[in-house]
């Protein structure tokens, strides 16, 4: 029979676009779902400007903490300010080298992608190839930038590159199944409803009645504030990690059917939304 694993995950998100509001951060609220579909935990989602004191100072705090998994996005790219590798070297105090491996990717990308010429492997090129000492490279299946792996005592550190499209590339062929390996099989299940009618401060005890009845079930209230009519609306979400599926989905249907007998009940009027 399959044991539960704890596989708690912290997201690292690097890049100044980030902190000056230009880029929403859809890369780590992606990642995040991912990650909690598979049966891991997010703990902890930190943003840093592009600068390599800040990011190895960030990567240092993580690893305190000891999460079984650190993913970066972003600043692995050929420009000045892509320095998270840079970081990461200086933060486990390890040196960075041109891996031949990664140097191989990045020619066989160009290759794929200018078939008619022959892309010159400028410093710029090269400098997505340095990585520490002690690291792995990932092939990237839609971009030039290689990901990288490293270990760090009980973490296990995944650099991916911040265009959203190659990091779920890479997150999707690597990344997915070391989580599952890590997390044994373990499932996560939701729903999601509406009620309207009824204020946060008064659904309060019904929720905290069905989650000590439905053991395991989590539920999260979100206020969508008051409509026309003068009535609040309020979405709630409804979770479960197990690993019984079947089980988990019997349990979310229960508590959820017997939260919204209470909305009823308190003069609310409940809309499935999943």
């Amino acid at each position: 029979m399959s044991t539960a694993l704890t596989c708690t995950v912290e997201l690292l998100s690097i890049g100044n676009e980030l902190l000056l509001g230009n880029t929403v951060n859809t890369n780590a609220s992606w990642v995040a779902e991912q990650v909690t579909e598979l049966g891991g935990e997010v703990t902890r989602i930190t943003t840093v400007g592009d600068n390599l004191e800040e990011i190895s100072t960030a990567i240092r705090e993580v690893l305190r903490r000891k999460p079984a998994l650190l993913i970066t996005t972003g600043g692995i790219g050929p420009t000045f300010d892509d320095m998270t590798l840079r970081a990461l070297a200086k933060a486990l105090r390890v040196g960075l080298r041109l891996n031949e491996s990664a140097v191989s990717m990045i020619r066989e990308h160009y290759a794929r992608r200018f078939q008619k010429r022959r892309v010159p492997l400028t410093k710029p090129r090269l400098k997505m190839a340095l990585i520490p000492d002690t690291g792995t490279p990932i092939r990237n299946p839609v971009g030039t930038a290689p990901g990288v792996r490293i270990r760090s005592g009980a973490t296990d550190i995944f650099c991916l590159p911040g265009v959203p499209k190659e990091a779920k590339a890479i997150f999707r062929q690597t990344l997915s199944k070391v989580i599952r390996a890590k997390t044994g099989g373990m499932t996560f299940a939701e729903k999601w409803f509406k009620v309207k009618g009824v204020m946060e401060s008064s659904l309060a005890p019904a929720i905290d009645k069905v989650m000590r009845t439905w053991r395991g079930v989590y539920i999260k209230s979100h206020p969508r504030g008051i409509e026309a009519s003068g009535r609040p609306s309020i979405e709630l979400h409804l979770s479960i990690s197990s690993l019984n599926t079947r089980n988990a989905r019997k349990l979310l249907q229960n508590a959820s059917q017997d939260l919204a007998r209470r909305l009823t009940a308190l003069g609310g009027r409940v809309t499935h939304l999943s």
